[in-house]
């Protein structure tokens, strides 16, 4: 479009979400080439949209914004005088916010009773769910070779980001999502790595083993003990154990055994050294969750362990991502927590996922 407007965006409140919504933001960008973009996004999740680049301006949005906080970002955006808001999270608080802010024209799905806020309320698509047979029990890798990019993840949660922008006119969007990393990133992930006892040229494998959304989305920890060791034992990699703050003690448990081989940074790193880290990893092993997304991003070969969740909609979007999952009567069910005996996940052996990753891996020569 020509058409010249002033553009704010709300960002999604997590990780996996965000990154899952980066094509979504760059056929917006598209379809406005000259028209400056303001991305709001929590503070944690600022330096990923800093990093993609789509958006002029990114601000960062403190969680729980509380009366404080709100007033002054609807204050922000009625000074900025915004001529278009685009809402990804479906939260009536979004909506409220671009209302209370004075942004003109509201664009978002009309969901959790905010259409009344929306002057471009977009239904819900309903769109089927699509159950591909090669994502339901053992491992299958994603986005075979011979599919279009589009067709490869039909039914994907990425789909709805595109269709909202889609929308505002008509754009072609690549949707498996890529961030690219500066060297000075990338240097510094290297010298935390060497600061570590990791020797270059040294395989490192990057594990994931908790999960923001509940614990039934987390393979058992004792699992990804267990694969650490295969992966030293057998291959001589190194374990880089990830996550946040939260989970220092899953992945310090998964280190524990490895004494110098295995590196636990949980807590310790931003989304964009984050993003570096699993950038260096030869292969990066996740619950489905927001790491598993990122390092997707950064194109490293993905292993997705998946259990309560739908891998056609959440899955990794990476034609090197493979997805581990044992087909059971009661999944995808979507829940928190299990009320049964976790048998998604626990069946799921750790020598399986250790064949997954080996098949990732460059021949070794």
């Amino acid at each position: 479009m020509s058409e010249t407007v002033r553009i704010a965006v709300r960002g999604t409140n997590w990780l996996g979400d965000s990154v899952i919504a980066i094509p979504a933001v760059r056929a917006l960008r598209a379809l406005f080439p000259g028209s400056p973009i303001t991305m709001l996004a929590p503070a944690n999740l600022a330096c990923l949209w800093e990093l993609e680049g789509s958006a002029d301006r990114v601000v960062p949005v403190p969680r729980p914004a509380g009366l404080r906080g709100a007033r002054t970002l609807i204050a922000a955006l009625r000074r900025d005088r915004y001529d278009l808001g685009v809402l990804l999270p479906n939260s009536f608080s979004s909506a409220l916010l671009f209302f209370l802010g004075g942004v003109r024209r509201r664009v978002g799905y009309a969901t959790d009773g905010r259409g009344l806020l929306l002057t471009s309320p977009v239904p819900v698509p309903r769109g089927k769910r699509l159950a591909d047979p090669r994502n339901h029990g053992g491992h299958a890798r994603r986005g075979e070779a011979g599919e279009g990019a589009a067709s490869a993840f039909e039914g994907h949660q990425v789909h709805r980001y595109l269709a909202l922008v889609r929308t505002l006119g008509a754009v072609e969007a690549d949707p498996r999502p890529s961030l690219g990393l500066p060297a000075s990133l990338l240097e510094q992930a290297d010298a935390l790595l060497r600061a570590r006892g990791v020797a270059p040229g040294r395989t490192v494998v990057g594990l994931n083993a908790g999960a923001t959304y509940g614990e039934a989305k987390c393979w058992p920890q004792e699992r990804f003990a267990s694969l650490a060791r295969l992966l030293r034992d057998r291959l001589g990699a190194a374990i880089l154990a990830v996550g946040g703050a939260a989970e220092r003690e899953r992945a310090g448990a998964v280190c524990a055994p490895l004494g110098p081989d295995g590196i636990n940074v949980a807590g310790e790193t931003t989304v964009a050294q984050l993003a570096a880290l699993a950038a260096r990893c030869a292969v990066f092993v996740s619950n489905d969750t927001g790491p598993m997304h990122l390092a997707a991003a950064v194109g490293t070969p993905v292993v997705a362990v998946v259990g309560p969740t739908d891998p056609v909609a959440t899955g990794p979007l990476s034609n090197r991502a493979t997805i581990v999952r044992r087909e059971t009567s009661c999944a995808p069910c979507l829940k928190r927590r299990c009320p049964a005996d976790h048998r998604c996940m626990t069946a799921v052996a750790a020598e399986e996922v250790f064949a997954a990753v080996r098949d990732l891996l460059p021949p070794r020569g």
